[in-house]
C-alpha cells in the first residue's frame, strides 16, 4: 500500500468516526425519547437465572413476571427536566459481604461526566466495586462489556495499517 493510499485511509478513517460521533452527540440531543435500561439485581430471588455478569434475555420467566405485574424494562424520565443531567443505563458488579451482586438500573449523571465516570466512584462501605458501566442507549445495560459493533468497525482501518506497517 502507497503512502497517499495509507493517508486517504487514515484521513477517511477519522471523518467517519468524527461523523458518527457527531451524529450521535446530536441525536442526544434533538431525540426527546426516553431511555430505556433493564431494571433487575441477581440478589432477588428468581432474577439470579437471567441477572447475573452475563445478562439471560431468554432465561427470564415472562409467565411469572407477568403474574406478579414486575416490569425489568424501565424508561428513564427524569422529572427534574435538567439541562446539566442525563439517564444513563447503569450496570454494576459489586462484592457485598463475600456475595457477588449484578444491578442493572437507570441512573443519572451530569452532561459534562464522563461515561465511565462510574468506575471512579466509590461504593458505599462493605462493599467493593468490580465493574461499573454507564451507557447511553436503549437496554444497553444488558450487553456483555465490550467494544460495541460501531467501534469495532471504525477500528478496522487502524488495525489493517498496524499490520500493513509491521509487515
Amino acid at each position: 500500500m502507497s503512502a497517499m493510499s495509507m493517508k486517504a485511509l487514515l484521513a477517511t478513517t477519522f471523518l467517519l468516526a468524527n461523523a458518527w460521533s457527531i451524529t450521535a452527540s446530536g441525536n442526544e440531543q434533538n431525540n426527546r425519547h426516553h431511555l430505556q435500561c433493564w431494571h433487575c439485581s441477581s440478589d432477588t430471588y428468581g432474577a439470579e437465572d437471567f441477572c447475573d455478569v452475563t445478562f439471560q434475555e431468554d432465561n427470564i420467566p415472562n409467565d411469572l413476571i407477568r403474574e406478579r405485574n414486575i416490569n425489568l424494562l424501565r424508561t428513564c424520565n427524569s422529572t427534574i427536566n435538567s439541562d446539566h443531567e442525563r439517564p444513563v443505563c447503569r450496570k454494576t458488579v459489586e462484592e457485598n459481604n463475600g456475595k457477588i451482586i449484578t444491578k442493572r438500573f437507570c441512573y443519572y449523571t451530569n452532561k459534562s461526566d464522563a461515561v465511565d465516570l462510574c468506575n471512579i466512584t466509590t461504593p458505599d462501605k462493605n462493599v467493593r466495586r468490580i465493574f461499573c458501566q454507564d451507557c447511553l442507549t436503549d437496554r444497553c445495560n444488558g450487553a456483555y462489556p465490550g467494544v460495541s459493533f460501531m467501534e469495532f468497525i471504525l477500528l478496522l482501518p487502524v488495525l489493517a495499517l498496524i499490520l500493513q506497517l509491521a509487515n
